[in-house]
C-alpha cells in the first residue's frame, strides 16, 4: 500500500537542506553526555515530510510556527525510510541517544516499542486536548488493531490513516476509449478491472490499461495486500490476529497474487518495465499519459499535487475505492502516528519534562484543525479529525479528484490494521519482496512465490 520504499529517493531527489546521519548532530542536542534530550534542545526525528514537497513544506513550515512560539528549541532529524527500515535509528537509540519524539509510520516502529523505548498512549493521553479526542476516538481505536501483540492497546498516537489502495486513473483515457468514468470507474471487481483495462489499452490513448509494479518495497504492500484483506480478512494480512503465524501462503494470498501477477504475464496489460517499476514511477506515468491507471497509495496526492496540481483541480486524475470483498470491506490501513518516548537513563527528570511538555504541544498542534485540514492536502493520508471532514470536499483538488469521497468510502467498516511487529521491515519487504518480484518476473509461481515467502519468514524469524 504504502509508497514507503518508492520514496527512499526523494529526500536526496529534493535536497532538502540540514539532513545528515542521526549521530552527527546527536552529540550537540545531548551536550555529548551520550543521552537523546539531555541537552538545552528539544530532540525530535521526522520521517513525514519525506513523502513529497507538499509534505516538506508542510512538516518545515509547521515547525517553524511552532519553534517561534515555545521556548524549547527544537532539534530536528529530517529523517529518511532508510534511516528507519536501515537500522540508524535503532542503533542510535540502543547506543543511548532517543528523541523526545518521533514521528513515522506504524508498522516500522515495533522494533522501538518491543525494547519498551516508546510510552504508551494512555500514559499521557490525558494531557492531549479535550476536544481534539472526542473527533479522533474513532481512529485510535481502529490504530489498536496494529499493537495486538503488545501489552497496552496504543503506543503511537494516530495523525492520517493511510487506507488502501485507491484505484487512480485518467478520466481524460476513459471518455477517449468510450468507457464512462462515472460507470465504469472504479472497476467493481477483477473481472471487471481486466474488461475496462483492455478496453482502456486497445482504445484509450494511453499505452497500458493497468499498470502493476514489483519493486521490492511496493510490490507486497499496496494492491496486493488490499486484494488479500478484503478477500480473506485477517487471512490477507500479513500476519495473523495474535502474530503467532505469517498469511502469506494463505488462499486469500495465493489468489490476489496470481491475479495480480496475470495483469503482467498473462494479460500483458502493463509494461516490461512492471517487475522493476515503483509506486512513484507508475504515478509518473499517469502524468505523462502512457499509464491510463493503476492501484497505488494515497500518498500520491501529494506527488501530483507537487507534479500536477492542475490535473487534479480539472478532474483529470480521478482516485476511487477498491472493490469491497468477501470480508466484507476494501482492504487495510496504517497511520502516520506520533510517539512520545519514556526517559533515557542519565538525563535529569526536570530536563526531559520540559521537553516532554513540548512534546504534548507538538502532538496537540498535530491533532488541531488547522493541521488536520492539511493532512489530505500535504501527507496526502485520511485526517484522524472528522470535524474536519465535510469542509474539505470544497478544496477544489481534494473534491474534484474524488479523494477525500475516495478515503471516507474506503475506511467505512475497515478494521484491519497493518502490524507493528518488531520485524515487520523484514515480514513485509526484505524477505517477501524479492520473492514476490520474481513471481512478477515470470521466473517462479505466484504460489510459489507466497508459499517460500512464508516458509523463510517461519525459519528466519522468531513470531
Amino acid at each position: 500500500m504504502s509508497v514507503e520504499a518508492s520514496r527512499r529517493q526523494f529526500v536526496k531527489t529534493i535536497g532538502i537542506g540540514g539532513i545528515a546521519g542521526l549521530s552527527g548532530c546527536l552529540s550537540a542536542v545531548t551536550d555529548g553526555n551520550g543521552s537523546g534530550g539531555g541537552g538545552k534542545d528539544f530532540e525530535y526525528w521526522e520521517y513525514f515530510h519525506s513523502q513529497s514537497e507538499v509534505a516538506k513544506q508542510l512538516m518545515e513550515s509547521s515547525v517553524d510556527e511552532f519553534g517561534s512560539n515555545h521556548d524549547v528549541p527544537m532539534k530536528m532529524n529530517w529523517a529518511s525510510w532508510d534511516d528507519i527500515n536501515g537500522g540508524k535509528w535503532k542503533n542510535n537509540i540502543k547506543n543511548g541517544n532517543r528523541p523526545v519524539i518521533y514521528d513515522s509510520t506504524n508498522s516500522l516502529n515495533g522494533q522501538f516499542i518491543d525494547p519498551g523505548w516508546v510510552k504508551p498512549v494512555d500514559e499521557y493521553k490525558d494531557r492531549l486536548d479535550s476536544n481534539a479526542l472526542k473527533n479522533v476516538e474513532w481512529a485510535f481505536e481502529m490504530a489498536e488493531s496494529c499493537y495486538r501483540g503488545f501489552d497496552a492497546k496504543l503506543y503511537e498516537v494516530p495523525i492520517g490513516l493511510e487506507v488502501g489502495a485507491p484505484f487512480i486513473a485518467r478520466a481524460d483515457h476513459f471518455e477517449k476509449a468510450g468507457l464512462s468514468i462515472e460507470d465504469d470507474f472504479p472497476p467493481k471487481d477483477y473481472q471487471d478491472l481486466l474488461r475496462v483495462a483492455k478496453r482502456l489499452q486497445k482504445n484509450g490513448p494511453g499505452d497500458y490499461g493497468f499498470q502493476i509494479y514489483g519493486a521490492q518495497g511496493d510490490v507486497t504492500d499496496e494492491a496486493l495486500v488490499t486484494w488479500a484483506a478484503s478477500d480473506g480478512g485477517y487471512d490477507g494480512m500479513y500476519l495473523n490476529k495474535d502474530w503467532s503465524d505469517v498469511n502469506y501462503d494463505t488462499d486469500a494470498w495465493k489468489k490476489a497474487t496470481r491475479q495480480y501477477v496475470d495483469i503482467y504475464q498473462k494479460h500483458g496489460l502493463s509494461s516490461d518495465k512492471a517487475p522493476t517499476a515503483s509506486n512513484e514511477a507508475v504515478a509518473q506515468s499517469l502524468i505523462s499519459g502512457s499509464v491510463s491507471m493503476y492501484q497505488g497509495s494515497t500518498k500520491d496526492f501529494g506527488l501530483f499535487r507537487s507534479r500536477a496540481k492542475d490535473m487534479l483541480k480539472d478532474g483529470k486524475i480521478v482516485f476511487a475505492p477498491s472493490w469491497k470483498g468477501k470480508a466484507g470491506n476494501r482492504g487495510d490501513f496504517f497511520t502516520q502516528c506520533v510517539a512520545l518516548m519514556r526517559k533515557p537513563d542519565g538525563v535529569k527528570k526536570d530536563v526531559w519534562k520540559k521537553h516532554e511538555d513540548a512534546a504534548i504541544d507538538w502532538i496537540n498542534k498535530l491533532l488541531s484543525k488547522d493541521f488536520q485540514k492539511e493532512v489530505p492536502r500535504s501527507l496526502a493520508t485520511l485526517p484522524v479529525r472528522k470535524d474536519v471532514w465535510d469542509g474539505l470536499k470544497n478544496d477544489e483538488a481534494l473534491g474534484n479528484s474524488n479523494f477525500m469521497s475516495t478515503l471516507e468510502t474506503t475506511v467505512d467498516g475497515m478494521e484491519n490494521g497493518w502490524a507493528s511487529h518488531p520485524k515487520m521491515n523484514a515480514i513485509q519487504y526484505n524477505i517477501a519482496g524479492p520473492l514476490f518480484q520474481e513471481a512478477v518476473r515470470g521466473k517462479i509461481s505466484p504460489e510459489e512465490a507466497c508459499d517460500r515467502s512464508a516458509k523463510q519468514i517461519r525459519n528466519q524469524i522468531e513470531l
